[in-house]
């Protein structure tokens, strides 16, 4: 007689991170900062890249800045940018001039070459951040495509959307992400000796309770072996609030709806907290194989 197995095999945690001093992190005045030493964090569709400031350079006896985008693996983009009365020119070294990428005091409506002031007022909710007060500029380039960038005063670049959605983002480094967060805890996790410690016992605790709750049920074997994803949103009260099926698998829909809602049971978590303390949501995702035995 075939039976069917369940397996959780993976845990993925998505922490959606409050508002924290990385929010508020600032290098001066200017929509676009430059200065030495500057670095932030950007993604880029699926990849991830480091902007910094690393040197001056004098160009026809004006003064502009280096400024990398650093892909990691030999992958490095050199821009060369300056601030004339906070409007910030890119020089084009083919054709040897200057092009505006960001002009100063935008108001609404505003436009250059390839850019217009959509909004001086915007806002734009990131996973770690809500950005308020922002400069909204739609650039319209050469090859047709559209874009949207969000510039926050003393940080620059937080955020750029296209028609297809969101395209890139803020991040904050290693350090910064790491001091932001109080995990995700399953009530009796918390008291673990360090952050991993808690994820590591969070997830095994998640896959004691779906699996214990899946041994009781008669579940129709699915036409293949396959693995379920759901995505699990958390509350900042420490509920499931939601949970998402990601995907289906032949002959899997009565298994796919017992686990949806064993997932929507699962008891009270202490919630994820940022560094001030501040209870926030979380998503997590899961991934569950399921197998036939004979």
């Amino acid at each position: 007689m075939k039976r069917t197995t369940f397996l959780l095999l993976t845990i993925f945690p998505i922490l959606n991170f409050g508002q924290s001093e990385f929010c508020n992190k600032s290098f001066g005045e200017s929509y676009f900062p430059l200065s030495i030493g500057f670095e932030k964090h950007i993604t880029w569709g699926d990849a991830f890249y480091v902007e910094k400031v690393t040197k001056k350079i004098e160009i026809d006896g004006k003064e502009y800045y280096k400024y990398e985008q650093d892909f990691g693996k030999g992958t490095i983009y050199d821009l060369l940018l300056r601030n004339q009365n906070d409007t910030i020119y890119m020089y084009n070294e083919v054709k040897k001039k200057d092009n505006i990428l960001l002009i100063a005091i935008p108001k609404k409506g505003a436009s250059w070459d390839t850019g217009k002031i959509a909004e001086i007022n915007g806002s734009f909710e990131t996973p770690y951040c809500n950005y308020e007060n922002l400069i909204v500029v739609e650039n319209k380039y050469s090859n047709g495509t559209k874009e949207k960038r969000y510039y926050k005063k003393g940080l620059g670049l937080v955020a750029i959307t296209s028609k297809k959605g969101i395209k890139g983002i803020c991040l904050p480094n290693k350090e910064e992400a790491e001091s932001l967060v109080q995990p995700l805890s399953f009530v009796g996790c918390e008291n673990e000796s360090d952050k991993s410690k808690v994820t590591e016992c969070t997830m095994k605790s998640i896959h004691s309770f779906i699996t214990d709750k899946l041994k009781n049920l008669k579940i129709k074997p699915p036409k293949e072996v396959g693995i379920l994803k759901f995505k699990v949103s958390i509350s900042k009260t420490g509920y499931v609030s939601n949970v998402e099926t990601l995907n289906s698998i032949s002959g899997g829909n009565q298994a796919r709806k017992e686990i949806k809602k064993i997932i929507e049971s699962l008891p009270k978590f202490i919630p994820t907290k940022t560094a001030d303390k501040k209870a926030v949501g979380t998503n997590i995702e899961l991934s569950i194989p399921i197998k036939t035995n004979n």
